[in-house]
């Protein structure tokens, strides 16, 4: 519980002119659930509200003083010295009034359970304090059980691994048990260890090809180990090219870094020379085919780790649908996006469609003319946003537009109106994004069908088909396994083969195929899915490889019309997975990984986290003109960045640039902190310059470069330059001053989602005149403070003149529950596109619906909602590796798979003052009869018997006639019923479909339960508590219903789409 705020006990010290106010809180470990003896830092910011300037004199003080949220706890200073001077706690020399300081302390937590406090206060050189006190509690919890295992057997799939061949493929599996007290979950990490054991002291080590860590279900695919439980642990491993002989040495950790049970090791002996003798494997990489993978970035985690290798990931680029505009989706959602993939070598095929821009909906009301243009200018504003990234990113015009109306996932088009969308798309794209690759949309109804469609399409424009390359989604067509009904459709070969006939000089892309459902598919058929795809993979890979340049499978996750790679949950499928392995090795990206990894097994590796620059717009960068980007990456590989690692430019074609005058650095001058060890973090940072030459577009690339030379990492910036401001003799120039905040003064707190008007008084003190094409711009800082918007209208402002400046701003959400310090700055630009005057700035904090005192939750929330909001600690996710793997009640369902009512009404519970986690509430229901459960199923009353006074509403239905098992209809509005509860600050359950876009808006074939917890302040949402999230995801909510639940239909009133989305409700009140 943690520290940021406004009720402040603050000591007489007016006198001596000093004064602080409070300014933001930090800390690096969960306060909640500290371990005995842990050590983590804390850290307080304040802005020095006084007159007078902080030095090395000032001190930060402990403080025993009574305060509200700590005077019930025991309080120490928790291993810290009670007094340090502000310099040494991470200030500057000095600190200016108006200025703000961040000062961290190090703290050991207390070997005794329980809630244990700290309150500290700034000190001046005379020893009188002043300032808010700054307090935390750290709740200190005994680590759960023991951590154990036994080794029960070892398998390998080499034979002899004394007589490997360089290069050859083979792969180890430890059998484990667990023998300590402790479940392992899926996040604990199996990590590769260059520490020698008795038995390999004399060898060397080489990590064969490993990575330095894996998580326990990427090796095992398991999510939870129980105490007793056995479990496979199988490394997929790459024999080095040298003879000799060799070990390989592993770990496992658990998730919050405990190593345990040894080293587990293995010998190998590499002899002869060439050639993977495996015997076992397909040739790797020999065919032409680029593989990749139809994800939904809305739905699950980006998952890189299981998907480098691939070529491509394709994805829709959502915009008018969650109402943005293309350059906000790109900003908010999307850029972090494709950054993380191209790191990674993948590419990004981006569908834009009816959710990019809705329009006027020509397919409801006619008017496709109008819709081609708008369209249009949405599609050329994609490209130009993702024409930084160059060859990394493609896009595809609308998905099986050739479908009837039975295809409720897409929008059917005639092929003389499509082609008039399609030519004006392309043409808008190509303008925005030279050289782009752009594909037609996925053809599905058959060759026969689909060949008719795009030859209207082509007469439609005059013998054109301005695409480069065609695209199919050739569903339920097989080589030699037919699944379910699929017989009846045909062989994969009879379709490539007409399509090859009717277009031979257009390549093919497969961006769909797959094995889809709208009813889940049993583990039963998984073994048969997965020969399906091998056989698929292997039929394109080996016989159409001049043809079909690449294939996309559909889909990651069961969250995918049940036709994941993975689970719904994110488990890896058996049998499909292995098969999705094959698909990325008979891939030809992954020969070329796989080469360059042969020459360095042990190499560094650099993951992608985050962009920034100065810059406001890459398009428009005035000639000359200067401007910085960073690049913030994390150390994924096994090697320390230290000496003799560099940043290099890497020159890719006419247009590149390095964009300054230096060529290579060493890594120590451009990245801070250093030296990087594996695990750490470090920000890129470099300060260019736009080329003197404008009107064209310049890509800067640049390689980070081990000791060996060996490149391991990307950066990537590409700006458009357009002509300087042009001054000359005697030319007026531009000048403003700024002269004091007219409104919301710096740090004034607002609760997540007020509206409000920043406006600043400043001076006209140059000698132009403000006026057409004078704009307030924003520089940098969170511009959802300005609702997306980042460029207003200024007022005429003659030389002299003192006018304001507005913008209207809404308060972000706050992050974690708690009180959140977000700020953006701002500049003034004249009609040439310079920048002038003096920078203004907003600084706001957002903070919850509920008061928050200090930035902690106070003790005497008001309401069981208020509480709920404000207590983290009580998100549960039903996937947690803590529970996951318990079964529900009496029956053989898991929680992970049937626990999300449960795993509801325990956080309802908690709000109401009985604390219950999920495994807690199971056991406590079993002990209730069929009141608790009736087999796996939880019933709706078993709270109320839990908690006395507890009052369970009626589970009602949104509408009358749909079929919602268990749901009663009153003719209560069901939305009314929603918003009154939760301005009384009871906990609403609500039932939702997990697959909303199927058209079946009373379907409820996926059932599954949330907690709402408030609606959007324009009503077409709610916020929800959603108990599916990863475990490590919990804190980041609440989060939107209709993005992940919702069906938004143009047209129908918000409550409609509301309705529609929840399909029932139950209030439970005390």
């Amino acid at each position: 519980m943690t520290d940021s705020s406004t009720i402040a006990i603050v000591s007489p010290t007016a006198m001596t002119g000093d004064a602080a106010t409070v300014a933001g809180f930090a800390t690096d470990v969960d306060l909640n659930r500290v371990p005995p003896g842990a050590s983590f830092r804390a850290t307080w910011t304040f802005r020095n509200s006084g007159p007078t300037t902080w030095d090395g004199r000032y001190q930060f003080v402990y403080s025993d003083t009574p305060h509200p949220e700590t005077a019930g706890f025991s309080r120490s200073p928790l291993g810290t010295a009670q007094s340090v001077a502000i310099t040494d706690a991470g200030a500057p020399e000095q600190v200016r009034p108006g200025e703000s300081v961040s000062l961290t302390l190090h703290f050991t937590a207390p070997k005794a359970l329980g809630t244990h406090a700290t309150n500290w206060q700034l000190a001046g050189p005379d020893g009188r304090r002043f300032g808010p006190v700054r307090w935390l509690r750290a709740v200190v919890v005994a680590k759960a059980g023991s951590l154990g295992y036994d080794l029960l057997g070892f398998q390998n799939s080499a034979g002899d691994f004394n007589n490997l061949q360089p290069g050859q493929h083979f792969s180890g599996t430890w059998t484990l048990r667990n023998s300590g007290t402790r479940a392992w979950n899926g996040d604990y990490r199996v990590v590769y260890s260059d520490a020698p054991t008795a038995d390999t002291t004399q060898l060397p080590r080489d990590i064969m090809g490993a990575k330095p860590v894996y998580s326990l279900r990427q090796l095992s695919g398991r999510d939870s180990v129980a105490p007793g439980e056995t479990v496979d642990i199988r490394y997929d491993l790459v024999a080095p090219l040298k003879t000799g002989a060799y070990a390989f040495h592993w770990q496992l950790q658990s998730d919050d870094g405990e190593t345990f049970g040894g080293v587990r090791w293995l010998r190998v002996g590499v002899a002869g020379a060439g050639g993977d003798a495996g015997g076992t494997q397909p040739p790797v990489g020999e065919g032409t085919v680029a593989f990749g993978m139809n994800i939904n970035p809305e739905a699950h985690g980006l998952d890189v780790d299981k998907l480098t290798g691939l070529g491509w990931v394709r994805w829709v680029f959502w915009a008018s649908r969650i109402k943005l505009s293309p350059e906000e989706a790109y900003q908010q959602k999307y850029r972090s996006l494709i950054q993380t993939y191209a790191a990674a070598g993948i590419r990004s095929l981006i569908i834009l469609h009816q959710d990019t821009e809705w329009g006027n909906a020509p397919w409801q009301h006619g008017g496709w003319e109008a819709y081609a243009e708008t369209f249009a200018k949405a599609c050329g504003r994609v490209a130009a946003a993702c024409s930084e990234f160059g060859d990394m990113v493609a896009y595809q015009i609308f998905n099986e537009q050739d479908s009837g109306p039975d295809n409720h996932s897409a929008i059917g088009i005639a092929a003389e109106q499509y082609a008039i969308v399609l030519d004006r798309a392309q043409e808008a794209i190509r303008r925005a994004h030279p050289g782009a690759v752009v594909v037609i949309g996925g053809l599905n109804t058959g060759p026969d069908n689909a060949i008719r469609y795009a030859r209207k399409v082509q007469a439609t424009l005059g013998g054109r088909l301005p695409v480069d390359a065609l695209a199919i989604h050739p569903y339920g067509r097989y080589v030699k396994k037919i699944l379910f009904n699929y017989g009846s459709i045909g062989k994969l070969s009879d379709s490539l083969n007409r399509f090859r006939d009717a277009f031979p000089d257009l390549p093919l892309w497969i961006t769909e195929v797959g094995v889809a459902n709208d009813t889940p598919i049993g583990p039963e058929h998984y073994a048969d899915v997965g020969t399906y795809i091998r056989e698929v993979v292997d039929e394109v890979a080996d016989r159409y490889n001049g043809y079909v340049e690449v294939l996309i499978w559909f889909g990651w996750t069961d969250l995918m019309r049940n036709a994941g790679i993975l689970t719904a949950d994110g488990q890896p499928k058996p049998g499909v997975f292995d098969a999705f392995e094959h698909m990325r090795r008979r891939g030809k990206l992954d020969l070329e990984g796989l080469l360059e990894g042969l020459e360095a097994l042990n190499q560094s590796s650099a993951a992608f986290v985050s962009f920034a620059t100065t810059l406001t717009n890459h398009t428009a960068v005035p000639a000359g003109s200067s401007f910085t980007n960073s690049w913030r990456f994390t150390n994924n590989g096994a090697t320390t960045w230290g000496d003799g690692f560099r940043l290099v430019y890497a020159p890719e074609g006419a247009n590149s640039d390095p964009l300054m005058a230096a060529t290579s650095f060493d890594l120590s001058a451009v990245a801070s902190p250093f030296p990087v060890p594996p695990g750490a973090e470090t920000v890129i940072t470099l300060p260019m310059t736009a080329p003197s030459q404008f009107g064209r577009a310049y890509r800067s690339r640049w390689q980070l470069r081990d000791s060996e030379d060996v490149a391991f990492g990307h950066l990537f910036s590409e700006i458009t330059v357009v002509a300087a401001p042009t001054a000359g003799t005697g030319a007026r120039e531009s000048a403003m001053t700024f002269l004091r905040d007219h409104t919301v003064p710096d740090g004034t707190p607002f609760v997540a989602g007020t509206d409000f008007h920043k406006q600043w008084a400043v001076r006209n003190t140059g000698a132009r005149h403000w006026g057409s094409g004078f704009r307030l711009v924003f520089v940098q800082g969170d511009v959802q403070m300005a609702r997306g918007v980042s460029a207003h209208m200024v007022p005429e402002a003659r030389p002299g003149d003192e006018v304001i400046l507005s913008v209207p701003m809404s308060a972000p959400p706050v992050r974690d529950g708690r009180a959140t310090v977000y700020s953006s700055l701002w500049r003034l630009q004249d009609d040439h596109g310079a920048f002038f005057g003096d920078p203004v700035w907003a600084k706001i904090t957002s903070t919850p619906a509920v008061p928050v005192v200090d930035g902690q939750p106070l003790l005497r929330a008001t309401t069981a909602l208020d509480r709920l909001l404000n207590d983290p600690s009580a998100w549960y996710s039903q996937l947690d590796g803590r529970w996951s793997g318990v079964n529900v009640g009496h029956g053989a369902q898991r929680i992970e798979a049937w626990g999300c009512l449960m795993t509801c009404m325990a956080m309802a519970l908690t709000a109401y003052g009985s604390r219950f986690d999920p495994i807690q509430l199971n056991d406590r229901l079993k002990l209730e009869g069929d009141n608790g459960f009736i087999g796996s199923n939880v019933q709706f009353i078993a709270p109320t018997f839990v908690l006395s006074g507890l009052r369970q509403g009626k589970n009602l239905r949104s509408f009358e006639d749909s079929s919602i098992p268990f749901s009663e209809w009153t003719g209560e509005d069901p939305l009314g019923r929603i918003d009154t509860a939760l301005a009384l600050g009871q906990i609403v359950l609500a039932q939702v479909d997990t697959k909303p876009n199927d058209g079946l808006f009373n379907s409820n074939i996926e059932q599954h339960w949330v907690i709402i917890v408030r609606r959007t302040p324009a009503g077409d949402d709610y916020l929800i508590l959603d108990p599916v999230v990863p475990a490590d995801q919990v804190r980041d909510q609440p989060r939107s219903l209709m993005v992940k639940y919702g069906n938004r239909v143009a047209g129908q009133s918000n409550d409609i789409n509301l309705r529609n989305a929840v399909k029932s409700t139950i209030v439970y009140s005390m």
